[in-house]
């Protein structure tokens, strides 16, 4: 079946299929009533879908190379470590539960890792919540080191406005 839409290059094209699919897929699970599930985790699965039907080989909960590990407990591992179409992608997900409160510290930490053992790797940061909470994180971003890619994208259905955005840290 030949299609006539046109797409953005990559990788544009798969983070709007991300930032839509994410706000779509949130937004349906609302009007489910399942909002006490609702945690960074619930935005898993539809951002694996989207990667693996896009062609990129996928992998949860990876062991972050360039940090310094702890010797007991839990490993510092990336959300997403995605290869496909020519590149290298890195996500950290984090769900933004109140405006002005965007504690990345850790996050930061294992995308600046991945940044110094792998330079050419897309370290992306990808930030999901209500319209009210992510608004105004470009700006604290910015002084980060982050570049927004792309625009923002909200589904907005009178109730709750659910929005998520992509940030990319080093190079624009």
């Amino acid at each position: 079946m030949a299609t006539n839409l046109k797409r953005n290059p990559e990788p544009a094209d798969i983070l709007f299929r991300i930032k839509r699919g994410l706000c779509g897929y949130v937004s349906y699970l609302a009007a489910c009533d399942m909002n006490e599930a609702f945690s960074e985790y619930v935005l898993y699965e539809p951002i694996l879908r989207i990667m693996k039907a896009r062609g990129f080989n996928v992998e949860c909960e990876v062991e972050c190379p360039g940090v310094v590990q702890p010797n007991r407990g839990d490993k510092k591992k990336l959300d997403f470590l995605a290869e496909g179409r020519d590149r290298k992608i890195a996500i950290e997900v984090k769900w933004v539960r109140k405006e002005g409160r965007l504690n990345i510290d850790r996050d930061l930490e294992k995308l600046r890792g991945i940044l110094f053992v792998e330079p050419e790797v897309y370290s992306l940061l990808c930030i999901f919540g209500r319209k009210t909470h992510i608004d105004n994180v470009h700006e604290e971003l910015f002084k980060l080191g982050f570049a927004e890619r792309g625009e923002p994208v909200y589904a907005e259905f009178k109730r709750t406005r659910y929005g998520c955005r992509i940030f990319r840290l080093g190079s624009p």
